[in-house]
């Protein structure tokens, strides 16, 4: 049995998924199994990935049978997945060398901690960086993360868990966009400790378009704190998928004006042009108040990113 499952789902990343894949393969760490779930794919993901996977036996190939989700695909997968340690990344990301062999490392001198994650850089279709976003920050010391965790995921979707967090959990429940948010709140409310290495260990592709662009992702963030908030006093949520579906509705107007928002988030980023950047992010709140919720709350983080307890 391997040590670690590699858990991937993929839907249309055909451009990038045999980067994502072979980053996995030349990890320092190699005893390993990759499970990776198409998600019924319309391009040449699928194909591609078989391609790679009858010259690797370490991968599994599982196909959903219909365009799932990303949460059920996962939750698919995790079927699979034989290893006592799990780890997640997208099919378009990058994972550095020694990204397993440092998270397990640290999973196995530190028993009372379930899951860890780590530093990471923001890079673009071309794999080229970001200069908008660069390196992220992520809390490190269990008060700031307790402190911070409503601002923001604790950490990012590219973590190592013992397998025990996802037996406890029965694994994602049904929330498109933010089914990583959940799932790290809910295990910090059955007890489980997380953290995140210091070092940036991954390399995360920014699409344009992609599902942390869309307004719903930013309304189920406030859905899902508030399901935090209710296990905290009562000891259950009132999760439905229904209730999802409620919170998270939004009016074509509503829509436009943050899609314009995003338009110009997103040449701000990638501009080399300070002044211009900073122009087109002041405009994108003007336009969007969810996007000025938004920033507000970066900004409060990006404070508390300052003091003891985080790391860059």
């Amino acid at each position: 049995m391997a040590r670690i499952s590699v858990l991937m789902a993929v839907y249309n990343v055909d451009a990038y998924v045999a980067e994502a894949l072979a980053s996995i393969q030349t990890q320092t760490f190699t005893d390993i199994e990759m499970v990776v779930v198409d998600d019924g794919s319309t391009d040449g993901t699928l194909r591609r990935v078989e391609q790679i996977a009858s010259a690797d036996a370490r991968i599994k190939v599982v196909h959903a049978p219909r365009n799932l989700g990303l949460p059920l695909a996962l939750n698919l997968g995790l079927t699979f997945c034989q290893a006592p340690f799990i780890a997640r990344m997208d099919g378009d990301d990058i994972a550095l060398p020694t990204r397993l062999e440092k998270q397990l490392r640290f999973l196995e001198e530190n028993l009372d901690v379930a899951l860890v994650g780590c530093t990471t850089s923001a890079i673009d279709e071309l794999g080229l960086p970001i200069p908008g976003l660069g390196v992220s920050l992520k809390p490190v010391t269990q008060d700031v993360i307790s402190r911070t965790l409503l601002m923001a995921s604790p950490c990012s979707h590219i973590w190592l868990a013992r397998r025990e967090v996802y037996d406890k959990l029965s694994g994602y429940r049904e929330i498109s966009v933010a089914e990583d948010y959940d799932f790290l709140l809910r295990a910090i409310t059955a007890g489980f400790r997380i953290t995140n290495l210091p070092e940036s260990l991954m390399l995360i592709r920014t699409r344009y378009g992609n599902i942390s662009s869309r307004l719903e992702q930013r309304k189920a963030h406030y859905y899902i704190a508030n399901l935090y908030r209710e296990r905290m006093r009562n000891g259950q949520d009132s999760f439905s998928r229904e209730g999802y579906e409620r919170a998270v509705k939004s009016g074509k107007v509503e829509n436009g004006f943050f899609r314009l928002a995003m338009k110009c988030v997103h040449k701000g980023l990638l501009s080399h042009c300070r002044a211009l950047r900073y122009f087109l992010l002041a405009l994108s709140v003007l336009v969007s108040p969810w996007q000025a919720r938004y920033f507000l709350i970066r900004l409060r983080l990006k404070v508390a990113l300052r003091t003891p307890g985080f790391q860059s």
